[in-house]
């Protein structure tokens, strides 16, 4: 049986968007309070890259290089996406250490201890 098309207004689609949005996002929060999430990789898979970049206020690209090295991202988009997610900073910001990589000749690929 085919579908039917719904009559529904670009209002009531973006209402829908953004509700099952912040269901992904309270999914990110539950998980990063648990202690579960291990890379980027697993938050692109409830988010696609390109809405939590437009969220973020940065371009596709830049999101995904300094999901690449973490260090890269700035104060402030580390605030916005702690926020997005309703998480504390601190959280965020411990995540961000654990997966970034020392840049030096010494220690090349060694993660940070915490």
């Amino acid at each position: 049986m085919p579908r039917t098309k719904q009559n529904i207004s670009k209002e009531q689609k973006d209402e829908i968007f953004q509700k099952q949005l912040n269901h992904k996002y309270h999914s990110i929060k539950v998980s990063f309070e648990a202690g579960k999430l291990e890379s980027f990789d697993q938050i692109d898979a409830l988010v696609k890259p390109s809405v939590l970049a437009k969220e973020l206020h940065m371009g596709y690209k830049s999101y995904r290089n300094k999901c690449v090295s973490p260090g890269d991202f700035s104060n402030n988009e580390l605030v916005r996406m702690a926020e997005l997610f309703d998480l504390d900073v601190n959280l965020l910001i411990k995540f961000i250490f654990k997966r970034m990589k020392f840049k030096n000749k010494f220690k090349t690929g060694e993660t940070i201890r915490l």
